[in-house]
């Protein structure tokens, strides 16, 4: 059993991650409006002009065209149209039963908030950095990018008391040490192993995961 000593560095506020659209996605979103030559745009105007396209439909009509962009190997055309509804009042990047699109529809959410702030609600995640230290400095070879979300899951809960949503969605699983849906409550993983001594980590997951910290300054995790 190795005990880790994790302090909570800081929490940074995001509406929107970075890459979440790039160049080619915003060219095939203008190509499916009927854009002409937007492969021809200059790259440092493809968001606005994307944006301005967008701004043309009515809000769940834009919410309809992303979804169907993003998600459209994944859910059903009345999934679609249903969502495209509730986008305008309900936070889907948490509230979907499946959390396997939720990170997608915060990317989403992001760029509809963007096109028509009124009409949408302000995506909001969180990306926590932690120092994590060990006597055991071996046990710190754990810690790296491509580490088991289910670990990291684990570790983040024994920061949080057990009212946080995180554990009493998944406390029973975090106990057995199995959590299913692991890689989809963690967004993305960011670890600085240069120092020797100890690790320093940056997780990004809605707030709705990661609420359970803002009061937390440090606490122990034991690795079974």
């Amino acid at each position: 059993m190795t005990k880790f000593n994790v302090v909570v560095d800081g929490l940074e506020e995001l509406t929107e991650l970075k890459n979440s659209w790039k160049s080619a996605d915003y060219v095939a979103i203008l190509t499916s409006l009927n854009v002409q030559g937007a492969d021809q745009i200059a790259a440092d105007e493809l968001r606005d002009m994307c944006l301005f396209a967008l701004q043309d439909l009515d809000p769940p009509e834009a919410a309809a065209v992303l979804l169907k962009y993003k998600l459209g190997t994944k859910l059903s055309a009345g999934q679609i149209k249903n969502y495209s509804i509730e986008s305008q009042h309900e936070r889907l990047w948490e509230q979907s039963a499946d959390l396997e699109v939720h990170q997608p529809m915060f990317a989403i959410a992001s760029l509809l908030n963007s096109v028509n702030s009124m009409a949408f609600p302000i995506p909001d995640a969180l990306r926590v950095s932690l120092t994590i230290q060990c006597d055991d400095k071996v046990g710190l070879a754990i810690f790296n990018d491509t580490m088991d979300r289910a670990s990291l899951v684990r570790m983040l809960s024994a920061g949080m008391d057990d009212s946080a949503i995180l554990n009493r969605l998944f406390g029973e699983q975090i106990a057995e040490g199995k959590v299913a849906d692991a890689d989809s409550i963690i967004w993305s993983v960011s670890v600085d192993s240069s120092d020797p001594t100890l690790i320093q980590m940056k997780i990004t997951s809605s707030a709705y995961w990661l609420n359970g910290l803002r009061e937390t300054e440090s606490f122990d995790w034991e690795l079974v």
